[in-house]
């Protein structure tokens, strides 16, 4: 009896704690926003920048550097732009979701587009609500909102929050065999490929035909109408663009050490020469090779160990991509949702499996006072949460009677069942 008050007393005295920690985090980013919110050095403005050239029948030179930054200054005058401005280099995909925000001025459009982001993230509150325990709610909520990540998403005006609802979709639509619909939803993916492409060769390796047949069709449905607009040069040129913008370093807001990757992690260790690189590559190998083995098991979406393999797949993508900021990290909201989900009816300690993650989200505020050589430390985090995840999965993982033709992709749902 002494024990169970003691833990009572224990989950409520987190809980109080997660309620300071949200209205500290809410604070940060009311500060944070009213001191940077004449230099207009929010993301939003390379948003807002693309979405407008294509608005004023600049298509043509969308992805033109020179011609945007040209653009950015005669937006801004007599302001001037942050960090030497601030490119648009999303795929084309991105557009229909831009486009009805380009008809006004960029400070409505800011508001606007804050606005569609808090639908979003209510969108993904009710998507997550009926996976998580009644128990499990309360603290849920709190740890949503004090998630400094989400916080800085809803500031920069960032685009992570569509690949978070579409993600928790497509795990909701694979859970219940509905694979086409599941490939629709990642298509929101699209918008971000390095953020998808770790799941795609998941997929492909476990020749989930419906979901790989609905994401072709999502993305062609995303990428055909402003093709219409651009021409189909705009595919190459948008390529060109990016692998420039991956050279880049402490300009146009790309500060390579301060992302949450194994690029970061690298770099800051051994330097961004020879060194660093090869060890970047060998941690992106090991952590694709660990991917597969982590869906060595044979396909089953019923499995108790499918949301904790999901998890573990969206923290890996985070390490790999190339290029990850402050705000792609809304994406640990997914996992530790995952995480709770599979949690339920468990004992305590998933119970603080997840709210560890999910409390992760206040560990950049102390990025800028860790030691250099050790990278990031929400890097460090990502990998203790996925190592606690592969005991979880190894301890459910599939009998001896489970089916092997579950591995063919002969039992995928149908295309929008």
């Amino acid at each position: 009896m002494a024990g169970r008050r003691y833990f009572r007393w224990l989950i409520w005295g987190s809980e109080a704690l997660l309620l300071a920690l949200v209205l500290s985090s809410w604070v940060a980013l009311a500060g944070q926003g009213l001191a940077t919110f004449q230099r207009w050095a929010w993301d939003f403005l390379s948003l807002y920048t693309g979405a407008r050239m294509v608005w004023d029948g600049q298509g043509a030179d969308l992805y033109n550097l020179e011609a945007q930054m040209r653009y950015q200054e005669a937006l801004l005058a007599p302001r001037r732009v942050a960090s030497g401005g601030l490119p648009f280099y999303y795929p084309p995909t991105i557009l229909p979701f831009l486009l009805p925000f380009a008809w006004t001025s960029l400070p409505l459009a800011y508001f606007l587009w804050l606005l569609f982001s808090l639908l979003l993230v209510a969108l993904f509150i009710l998507l997550a609500w009926r996976m998580i325990g009644r128990e499990h709610r309360l603290t849920f909520l709190l740890a949503l909102f004090s998630f400094y990540p989400l916080s800085n998403h809803l500031l920069q005006g960032q685009t992570t929050l569509l690949l978070l609802v579409g993600f928790t979709l497509a795990f909701l639509f694979l859970e219940r065999g509905r694979e086409g619909a599941a490939g629709l939803a990642l298509a929101l993916g699209s918008i971000k490929p390095p953020l998808v492409l770790p799941l795609l060769l998941v997929l492909l390796g476990k020749r989930r035909w419906q979901v790989l047949g609905g994401l072709a069709i999502g993305s062609f449905l995303l990428l055909g109408p402003p093709l219409l607009f651009l021409g189909p040069s705009a595919l190459t040129d948008y390529l060109s663009l990016t692998l420039r913008m991956l050279g880049a370093r402490e300009a146009y807001g790309l500060f390579p050490e301060a992302m949450h990757n194994w690029r970061a992690f690298s770099w800051r260790l051994l330097g961004s020469g020879l060194a660093g690189n090869l060890l970047l590559l060998g941690l992106t190998l090991l952590s694709l090779g660990l991917l597969g083995w982590i869906w060595r098991h044979p396909w089953e979406e019923r499995s108790p160990r499918f949301p904790l393999q999901f998890a573990s797949t969206v923290l890996l993508t985070l390490l790999v991509s190339p290029h990850l900021n402050l705000h792609d990290l809304v994406l640990w909201l997914l996992a530790g949702t995952l995480i709770a989900h599979a949690s339920r009816g468990k004992g305590a300690e998933w119970r603080w499996g997840w709210v560890f993650l999910l409390l992760g989200g206040l560990v950049p505020l102390v990025n800028p006072l860790w030691p250099r050589p050790f990278g990031p430390p929400t890097v460090l985090l990502a990998v203790g949460a996925v190592l606690w995840l592969l005991g979880r999965i190894e301890a459910s993982r599939p009998s001896k009677g489970e089916r092997v033709a579950g591995d063919t992709g002969q039992d995928g749902g149908k295309l929008l069942q």
